[in-house]
């Protein structure tokens, strides 16, 4: 039985507590909107710009606060941080999926030129496969897009599903570039992260470091660096949310209870 179905059947028999309605609403959405914030870390390092860096610490700043007044029982407020934070994610991941869709495309594109009438055995399979995946992931974000605009945790969850089906296809990109843009060309199918990154390594001398990048990427890893994602949860940055973000957020100061 779906969850949010199974929460509201019992909310609706037992005439529960508008308050605790909210603590099961916060309970369940942990562990998933933990997912969804943490999934687009590698995205962000890879991808993103300054603005979107800025943007992804401040809805992990948003989600550190959620946790906490989580933790001390301020469950109304607590879900309402956990909201703000997922109407900051939504346009973050669309932005995100948006640039990996033309990043992916583009890199495709080329390979199917270079690779043309010199193909190899999976060549034309490896093409396909990462062009239906790119068309499948389209179809998520427009999914999305064209969910209530009130039902951040659905959009969310299409978005994400987008993103994990860019990184199977972004796989076929690392895969190709090894068949045929390789320095010593490379076979990597049926290979481990490392035993793949190891072969990027040594196979590439001008394009090493874009390859590795995006095999990182690919498995949801940063390439040679803590994440965003890392350095906040870990305390490592300094909160910001006292100060707002012109046109995106506005300035967050909690109310003592």
């Amino acid at each position: 039985m779906n969850r949010n179905f199974y929460f509201a059947f019992i909310l609706a028999l037992s005439g529960i507590s508008l308050e605790a309605k909210a603590v099961l609403q916060v309970a369940y959405g942990v562990e998933e909107n933990q997912l969804i914030i943490k999934s687009l870390d590698s995205t962000i390092s890879h991808l993103g710009d300054a603005d979107d860096r800025k943007l992804y610490q401040r809805c992990l700043e948003h989600y550190l606060e959620f946790l906490e007044l989580n933790m001390r029982r301020n469950d109304d407020v607590s879900y309402q941080e956990l909201r703000h934070t997922q109407k900051l994610l939504i346009p973050l991941y669309d932005s995100m999926l948006s640039k990996n869709i033309a990043m992916l495309r583009n890199e495709l594109n080329r390979l199917g030129r270079v690779s043309k009438d010199k193909e190899k055995t999976n060549t034309k399979f490896m093409l396909r496969l990462g062009f239906r995946d790119l068309t499948e992931a389209e179809q998520k974000l427009t999914m999305a897009r064209n969910t209530r605009p009130q039902l951040y945790l659905l959009k969310l969850r299409e978005m994400l599903f987008a993103l994990k089906i860019l990184k199977h296809a972004g796989r076929f990109v690392v895969a190709l570039a090894l068949l045929h843009e390789a320095d010593i060309v490379r076979e990597v199918e049926g290979r481990s992260f490392e035993e793949i990154d190891n072969e990027i390594e040594n196979s590439f001398f001008q394009e090493q470091e874009k390859f590795r990048k995006m095999h990182w990427d690919n498995f949801f890893k940063v390439w040679k660096e803590d994440g965003i994602y890392t350095t906040v949860l870990n305390g490592q940055v300094k909160s910001e949310l006292a100060v707002p973000l012109p046109g995106i957020d506005p300035a967050y100061v909690r109310e003592p209870r």
